[in-house]
């Protein structure tokens, strides 16, 4: 079992992603459509791939750099290089459920096993 204050110190992490999630989509929400849309076509997304990202968890901000470093890529490369494809692995990974599968592999340095099993930016994934 979890110590008190490990569990205490997640919950207060959830909450606060949660928060942070809210006021970016009450934010989002609050500007003019045409301005919502120019937001979206800005970073080269769609308006409902904007909201689904601005949303999200964790895991396009934080887990998605982890995971290409620990595959030996360099995000920030990736994304002036290629950034088509980077915004598609980006919207994938909003999109997905196994964030907190992908974050317990990421840190125990295991990026192989979701891409083996769960990660929907792999090829080899069914999920």
């Amino acid at each position: 079992m979890a110590p008190r204050s490990d569990t205490l110190a997640r919950l207060r992490s959830r909450l606060q992603r949660k928060l942070s999630a809210r006021r970016v989509l009450t934010e989002l929400a609050a500007r003019p459509a045409p301005e919502q849309r120019r937001i979206a076509a800005d970073i080269g997304f769609g308006l409902s791939d904007l909201r689904r990202l601005a949303g999200s968890h964790l895991g396009p901000t934080e887990l998605l750099p982890r995971r290409l470093r620990q595959l030996g890529l360099d995000p920030e490369f990736l994304k002036r290089a290629s950034p088509a494809s980077y915004r598609d692995l980006v919207r994938v990974c909003a999109s997905c459920g196994a964030w907190r599968a992908c974050r317990n592999d990421l840190a125990r340095g295991n990026a192989q096993t979701g891409m083996d099993n769960y990660c929907r930016n792999s090829r080899r994934s069914t999920g």
